[in-house]
Formats: structure tokens, sequence, C-alpha cells
């Protein structure tokens, strides 16, 4: 079973780097791991919550090409760039590739620590989303074909009437469908409804995008 606790990797190809960073994020009571090379890193991660820092200039792979690695791969550990060498287009870079910060050396422990408790909490958060969209996709793949064809509807905004004229059924079984929908995706209005459909990718069979107004969302039940 994967850790849940964060922790902390470090990469710098320098002992005394390493070893400095873990004992700051030890000290503030957070697990760390450090690793000598982007390469070791790579080979070794296994999905552990928490985030990155890594240096930039080190042999072998630097700390953007880390970065690259990563995110090639699916992984989006928040990243932290520490350097001596800090150049506008190394800056750039990283923080387009979505580092949570660069900082140049020599830095201040408090601006490490609030640069890593700030990608603890977007590794958090970002998890936490997932873990929900799996969970809507499971009730999601839980519906019915015709169940499937009501949700379209619904967040196309169509009235009851117009889908049972649409599928060719009674309002009935319109209502029926609808109930149906409405329980196994656990809301109670078509405002919770859409807005558990634009969260969730993939959502709707045909792509359909909800066009209901605010005020008409709120007012619509089930």
């Amino acid at each position: 079973m994967t850790d849940t606790n964060p922790t902390v990797f470090v990469v710098d190809d320098e002992e005394h780097a390493r070893d400095s960073v873990c004992a700051l994020v030890r000290t503030m009571g957070v697990a760390a791991e450090a690793h000598e090379s982007g390469e070791t890193f790579l080979d070794r991660y296994d999905g552990r919550p928490g985030c990155l820092v890594v240096d930039y200039r080190m042999a072998g792979m630097n700390g953007l090409e880390l970065q690259d690695a990563l995110l090639r791969i699916g992984c989006h550990l928040p990243v932290i760039v520490v350097t001596a060498y800090a150049r506008t287009p190394i800056t750039v870079q990283a923080i387009q590739n979505g580092a949570v910060t660069l900082l140049d050396k020599p830095y201040q422990d408090d601006d490490l620590w609030q640069a890593i408790r700030t990608g603890i909490t977007q590794d958090e958060q970002r998890r936490l989303k997932e873990q929900e969209i799996t969970e809507v996709q499971a009730r999601l793949a839980a519906l019915s074909d015709k169940e499937h064809e009501v949700l379209d509807l619904i967040v196309s905004g169509k009235p009851n009437k117009t889908m049972a004229s649409l599928l060719d059924v009674s309002l009935r079984t319109i209502e029926n469908r609808r109930r149906r929908v409405f329980n196994k995706l656990s809301v109670d209005t078509v405002a919770e409804l859409v807005t558990l459909v634009l969260r969730t990718p993939d959502s709707t069979s045909n792509g359909t995008q909800p066009n209901l107004a605010v005020d008409e969302l709120s007012n619509h039940k089930t």
C-alpha cells in the first residue's frame, strides 16, 4: 500500500546540499528522501505524495530535464528548482513546466520551507481531485445506456417532454430514468448534476455541454 504521508524528495549531486535540505525538512516533521541524480530518482520513485526539490545544475540529467521527464511519464509531482546559476530562460522554462518556484542559491530556509509547503498542498489537492473524479466515473459507469441518454439530454437543457419526444418513450419512462440518474449519481438538483458533469472528463456520451442559465439550474429539481 502506498504511503499517504507526504515525502520531500531531494535531488542534488552534492551530498552536503542534499543533507542540508533533508535536515530542514525533517525538523519540520516531514519525511525526506535524498537522491544523487535525476536518473536515480526516476528509477526509484513509486508515486508517493509530496514534492520534489531539485538542483538545476547536476552531472547527467539537470533539474529541468528531470522536470521534463516527469511530465512525459504523466507524473505531476510538484517541483521546486534551486540553482546558483539563475538566468531568465531557466526560470521561464521551469515555471512554464509547472514548477512551484525557482529559488536562487543561497536562499533563506524560510523561503524553501514555504515553497515546500505550497508544493505539498498542491499535490494533496490534485490527488483529492483525481480521487473524486475516479469515484464519479465509477458512478457514471453504473448508468445504463438508456440512463446515459437521459443524462446527455439533461445537461443539454432539454425538458422532460422534449426528452420523451426525442427518445420516443412516454413521459413516465423519462421521469423514471431521470430519477435513477439522480439517485445513482447522488445528486438532488440539475445544478448539482451539471456541476458533477463539468468536473468529470468524458462524463457524457456525446460530449454535450450544459447550456442552462444559472438561475434556471438552481430552480430545477429531480
